[in-house]
């Protein structure tokens, strides 16, 4: 490639001695053919990813525009060099040219023109997607809208599509995401107009992302796929790696390994043709998930270090990109300086400038000194708040231990009586077995013995929730169902059934096993001192992750104003039933610490249906 360079600039050295000699009339065909190979010549350079090369041969033909003083060839020349530094990252100069070119374009004398028009929507384009980058929202957003009207002159659909999808992505950074979609579906309905296959993967990818943080992961797998199926049919390996990341990255979130796992073996020997840093290192962090769900922490332990490893050399380039920037801006800020400097050898009368900046520079002075003052109080007042905090803290962490012991003392001290007075009851009944009146009173004694005891554990198991930590561990669902059921036979009316139906037997779950049984309890207990007859169903079924418990009951239901206050404390639909009214609020509370979620089906209309939804740990 070099050796090509070295040609090409030796056959324009030549042109130009040619030029000098014998006029620039005679040869000034040759040169438009020059610049034409320049312009070409560097696109294809920069679509290598060879953008130092690109940026070198755009600035020759640039050069020979300028001698040609052809106004189209110099601006699309500019903008060439502008997309050049802009994929190298280096934006304060790709701005510079961006600028330049527009302003040379806005002074063109023929305005109908339809290449200067174009001229000047590229420019446009250009500054853009500097601002958008420099995330400048507002200023891109301008912008891009004029680079819009231009293109609808032009009636150019591939204009259109990038124009409106830029204007997407701006409402997509400010989480404006209907506003988004409505953009990203325009440019999708000029991509297909366009017949652009490339514009069309990449609006299902931009509208799969939105999906995603609607929390609509079906809707996004399909856009995903379609962007997927496009760009691997096409051949382009590039963006089909995206789509089959963000493939990877959504069903890894949503729990689903398995078919997580062949997208992302395809993206890593993608990344591997490609030789992607960037790839490689977001591949390696899904592995790294993908090892840890399963339990393999040393394969899990090795994708992390690779991945930390191309994060660091992405973050190199980035930092060699962000010091080319402030060399390039050291230069300019030193030419300035020796242009002033000259201003004011020739401009000495004008002392008043001086005495201005001196000004000026006091204020500063003055300014930094009252800021630094403002940041030391801050200091103190933020190390203050931290001391604070740091003492509530430890005053809460005393109080919950002194709480722990009391209630761990009190439910000894409560239960030890009561038990005494039912199991003396139990004997009592049994010596007065011929005199039906005593047993009668017996069997009070022994049922409200009971129901105290229920009532004391319940706020017992709530108040002592806070300082309980949820013990993992994996069991069968249908044993746990079963255990609750029969707890409940003895309580229920009669004639009343109760029947379990999951939608598959065998359901394994990973959570606390006693913390979920006393919350199925609960709502199962409700149940039964409501339902005087018909039937008690339980039903249960494993979605994406979360394994879903729903209690349904035949009994007077909850009237729709109380769905969500029945979960408050010591509320009671019924106050002719037993009860204190904290069966729900436990059951809240411990699915809540469980990591889950508790609420009344409103559509249920037969009786009540109390809705449990887990996570399931794998």
């Amino acid at each position: 490639m070099r050796i090509r360079l070295f040609v090409v600039a030796c056959a324009l050295l030549a042109l130009m001695a040619c030029n000098r000699e014998n006029g620039v009339g005679k040869d000034i065909d040759t040169l438009k053919d020059s610049v034409t190979f320049c312009r070409e010549e560097g696109k294809n350079l920069r679509n290598s990813s060879r953008f130092t090369e690109a940026t070198e041969m755009h600035k020759r033909g640039l050069a020979i525009a300028e001698r040609l003083k052809d106004t189209l060839e110099i601006v699309q020349a500019l903008n060439n060099i502008g997309t050049d530094y802009r994929r190298m990252g280096i934006l304060d100069e790709a701005s510079s040219y961006h600028y330049r070119a527009l302003n040379i374009t806005s002074q063109y004398s023929d305005k109908a023109d339809l290449t200067s028009k174009k001229n000047e929507v590229v420019s446009l384009n250009g500054i853009g997607n500097i601002l958008l980058t420099m995330d400048d929202l507002k200023s891109a957003d301008s912008i891009f809208r004029r680079a819009l009207h231009g293109e609808e002159e032009l009636k150019s659909s591939i204009g259109l599509a990038i124009n409106y999808a830029n204007i997407g992505a701006i409402f997509a950074r400010q989480n404006q995401n209907d506003s988004a979609l409505h953009y990203y579906n325009k440019s999708m309905e000029m991509n297909q107009k366009a017949d652009s296959k490339l514009g069309i993967s990449l609006c299902h990818t931009h509208i799969g992302e939105i999906y995603e943080k609607q929390g609509k992961p079906r809707e996004a797998a399909a856009e995903y796929l379609e962007a997927y199926k496009l760009m691997k049919g096409e051949g382009d390996r590039w963006h089909a790696i995206e789509s089959c990341i963000a493939l990877a990255e959504l069903y890894m979130k949503n729990g689903l390994t398995s078919q997580a796992t062949p997208y992302l073996d395809e993206a890593w020997s993608a990344a591997e043709g490609l030789n992607s840093k960037e790839h490689f290192a977001r591949v390696y962090r899904l592995k790294y998930k993908l090892y840890e769900a399963q339990g393999d922490y040393r394969k899990a332990l090795a994708s992390l270090e690779k991945s930390n490893v191309y994060n660091d050399s992405i973050t190199n380039e980035k930092n060699m990109k962000h010091m080319q920037n402030l060399m390039l801006q050291h230069e300019r800020q030193t030419k300035e300086y020796a242009i002033g400097r000259l201003e004011n050898e020739l401009n000495k009368e004008k002392l008043s400038n001086t005495y201005m900046a001196f000004a000026a520079a006091l204020v500063l002075v003055v300014m930094l000194a009252v800021i630094v003052l403002l940041l030391n109080r801050s200091r103190r007042q933020q190390k203050r708040a931290k001391e604070d905090i740091t003492k509530a803290y430890e005053e809460t962490k005393r109080a919950l231990e002194v709480k722990t012991s009391f209630m761990k003392s009190i439910k000894h001290e409560i239960r030890t009586p009561l038990n005494g007075i039912m199991g003396f009851s139990q004997v009592l009944a049994n010596m007065v077995k011929g005199n039906e009146q005593l047993c009668h009173m017996t069997d009070i004694i022994e049922r409200q013995g009971q129901q105290l005891a229920e009532i004391i554990d319940t706020i017992l198991e709530y108040t002592d929730i806070d300082t309980r930590t949820p013990k993992m561990e994996e069991f069968d669902l249908d044993s746990l169902v079963n255990e609750a059921t029969n707890a409940i036979y003895d309580k229920k009316a009669e004639g009343v059934e109760v029947t379990y139906a999951a939608k598959e037997k065998g359901y394994r779950m990973t959570t606390d096993r006693e913390m979920m049984k006393i919350a199925l309890g609960t709502v199962l207990d409700n149940a039964a001192k409501f339902t005087q007859k018909g039937k008690i169903e339980i039903d249960a079924r494993n979605d994406y992750g979360m394994m879903t418990i729903m209690v349904s009951d035949t009994g007077p239901g909850i009237p729709q104003d109380k769905k969500e206050w029945v979960f408050e404390q010591f509320t009671k639909v019924d106050d002719f039933v037993p009860g204190m009214g904290m069966g729900l609020t436990l059951c809240r509370a411990l699915v809540t610490r469980l990591g889950g979620l508790v609420c009344i089906d409103e559509k249920y209309t037969a009786g009540c249906r109390v809705i449990i939804r887990i996570p399931n740990i794998k």
